[in-house]
């Protein structure tokens, strides 16, 4: 044992930080999240309720409460004597509850009660049939019940609001419960984030719009002369005018406030943390695009103040400033436990390789020159100085040039091409079935391993070429008894594997991904939070209906992952440092993509108008893939010097990204556990 805590003393420190790091981020979070235990958060799953309301005509109406997947933030002043106001948050498309908290945790300290739901289709909450994910509406008003049955919720000020297409399922919601229509007139307010149809509320219903300044979807409209206006126009529109109930004629200037309450289309004054009596409309704009709505402190603070405004100051509680802010603070420790989690790969990977059937991958067979002449193969470890003598140098330009023509024209590709796998090449050669049934994860899988094969045909094809001039300039000669450094190498030597080795290191990828989920599933337990930086997350989900899919797209994944890792292994020479080379190889993984998101985005930021409106989604989609290639090349160059082989890194990028990826998004069909 002491043996072996010495010659691992290195992996095994490393193991021990990485884990007393992944304590510390998710207890300072959990604090940050609970304001210091000051809130208790749970986590609810599949939880039912029921009470039975008397109404004034002495009927009685039975409210059922269901919550299918959400977070609830129970403040501690919250009691049967001291009921306090609730807000039901939900997310929007591809999303999932865990995307609603930084709004969760500025109203929960503020002493709201808090229930952030999955809407049906989406994080935990499976899709019951074979519906379309993005309408989904199921989930919202379910809540409203639950919360309504909570004996320590004050029932006559529960609010609503979701984002984007969980502002439809909120608009829904509203029309529902309309009471002058019939509904059960639960709901007293309601904020519509990233949605701009209006359905109807009840006439005693506090009602708001949260927009970004240019939305990708939402809220063109027209002027008062009929001319079309874009997103960022919206407040001098009709559409802003008549959601207010301000009256206008043909030809006159609308100009509707910020941020104005509007009492029967009259501007009204109020106090932070004092309720208008009297049913407002709001329209709140921040400078900002749709996706930010729920991961910013402008819109946050904008949330704030409309429950602030419709509800009051909660019982027991001090009105705080909308822009004292602490859930950003949260999200930093997420996010370096986050990254602290793939660190731990290195570590888990050294001990593993320790262990006496799995050594032989820790090795590679090279050929070693002899004294006399001849050569003999043997094994030996893999060091920098062996991977250094395996790496020739760049001498002349036309070296200089085949090395990075090669990367360019895959990174390229890889971009450009995203327009016709979302609107056309997706959707013809891979649909949504009852065995692939994510609604993203279907383009997004197939437009992967097209980047990966094409980068292959490329590499290949330049491989090609290189031999051929090799071979030209040394015309006349015994080509085999050249030196190493003067053949080109062979992009497909990185991939050389026995058998054997293959099967440990497929067990090996395994091992390391179910470890890092054990541990998120642990820290959930302990803690309620998970590992995050805004839609990047490594979270909990549902186990047997989850991981049979997973597994179906991971061929695709693993096709990209794969041919990436000799994309990265034969991408290396002398004149660079290792950390250039992996910086490099990280760039020219993600440019084409970052290139038209950027032509996108500054078009769009411009002009209000977008360079590809039809991707107006698709471009959101890739936003994850920019961080998760950077993190894959890394772990990808690291586990080659490891191994020899291109293989480790590979699968445990292919596992690790598919289960992230299909773990956070949308499913249009129920799971097929099998």
């Amino acid at each position: 044992m002491k043996k072996y805590l010495q010659d691992n003393k290195r992996s095994l420190l490393m193991l021990v930080i990485g884990l007393i790091v992944l304590l510390l981020t998710s207890l300072f979070g959990s604090l940050v999240q609970t304001a210091a235990g000051n809130v208790k958060v749970y986590d609810l799953r599949d939880e039912t309720n029921e009470s039975i309301r008397t109404n004034e005509d002495g009927t009685e109406t039975t409210i059922e409460g269901e919550v299918f997947s959400g977070l609830l933030f129970v403040p501690n002043k919250a009691s049967e004597d001291n009921p306090l106001p609730a807000v039901v948050l939900t997310h929007g498309y591809l999303n999932n509850r865990e995307l609603q908290l930084p709004f969760a945790i500025e109203l929960a300290h503020r002493g709201f009660i808090v229930l952030a739901v999955d809407r049906e289709g989406h994080g935990n909450y499976e899709n019951s049939g074979n519906q379309g994910a993005m309408m989904a509406t199921s989930g919202m008003y379910e809540a409203v019940k639950y919360l309504y049955n909570l004996d320590y919720v004050n029932q006559d000020k529960i609010g609503i609001s979701g984002h984007s297409m969980g502002g439809y399922t909120t608009a829904m919601t509203l029309m529902q419960d309309n009471a002058d229509n019939g509904g059960l007139g639960l709901v007293s307010a309601g904020l519509i984030q990233g949605w701009s149809t209006f359905l109807g509320a009840g006439s005693d219903v506090d009602v708001g719009l949260l927009k970004a300044k240019d939305d990708e979807f939402f809220f063109a409209s027209t002027d008062s002369s009929g001319n079309p206006t874009l997103c960022r126009d919206y407040l001098t529109s009709t559409g802003a005018a008549n959601f207010v109930k301000v009256s206008y004629s043909e030809g006159d200037d609308i100009s509707i406030g910020n941020g104005t309450y509007y009492v029967n289309g009259v501007p009204t004054d109020r106090t932070l943390g004092t309720a208008i009596d009297e049913p407002f409309r709001v329209i709140y704009e921040a400078d900002e695009i749709h996706p930010l709505n729920h991961w910013s402190i402008p819109s946050t603070a904008n949330l704030v103040d409309f429950f602030y405004t419709a509800f009051g100051t909660p019982n027991g509680y001090s009105v705080k400033d909308t822009y004292s802010q602490v859930w950003y603070i949260k999200e930093v420790f997420s996010g370096i436990g986050l990254l602290d989690l793939f660190f731990l790969i290195f570590p888990l990977v050294s001990l593993i390789l320790t262990i006496t059937c799995f050594k032989s991958l820790k090795r590679k067979k090279v050929t070693v020159a002899l004294e006399d002449g001849s050569t003999k193969t043997e094994e030996v470890e893999v060091t920098d100085e062996l991977l250094e003598k395996e790496t020739k140098p760049l001498k002349s330009p036309l070296d200089w040039i085949l090395y990075f023509v090669p990367a360019i024209i895959c990174t390229l590709f890889s971009g450009f091409i995203i327009h016709d796998f979302v609107t056309e090449w997706g959707d013809r050669w891979f649909p949504n079935t009852q065995l692939y049934p994510q609604d993203t994860t279907n383009w997004v899988a197939l437009w992967s391993a097209a980047c990966g094969i094409f980068a292959l045909l490329i590499i290949l094809f330049f491989f090609i070429v290189k031999y051929a001039l090799s071979r030209y300039k040394h015309k006349g000669e015994d080509y085999s008894l050249l030196s190493r450094e003067e053949k080109p190498t062979s992009p497909l030597d990185t991939a050389k594997i026995s058998l054997p080795n293959f099967g440990k290191t497929i067990v090996v990828a395994f091992s390391i991904v179910i470890i890092l989920y054990l541990i998120v599933f642990i820290n959930w337990a302990i803690f309620t939070v998970d590992f995050r930086i805004w839609t990047f997350a490594i979270k909990v989900f549902n186990v047997p209906e989850l991981i049979p899919t997973a597994m179906r797209y991971l061929i695709f994944f693993a096709i990209f992952y794969l041919l990436n890792g000799i994309a990265n292994q034969t991408y290396r020479v002398k004149n660079l440092p290792e950390w250039a080379t992996i910086a490099i190889n990280a760039f020219f993984n993600i440019f084409g993509i970052a290139l038209v998101i950027t032509i996108q985005y500054s078009t769009f930021k411009a002009t209000g108008e977008m360079w590809q409106p039809e991707l107006n989604l698709g471009y959101i989609v890739l936003f994850p893939i920019l961080p998760i290639l950077i993190i894959a090349t890394i772990i990808s160059r690291i586990l080659y010097k490891k191994t020899g082989n291109i293989y480790l890194g590979s699968l445990i990028n292919a596992i690790l990204f598919t289960m992230i990826t299909v773990s956070g998004t949308a499913a249009s069909f129920s799971y097929v556990m099998g």
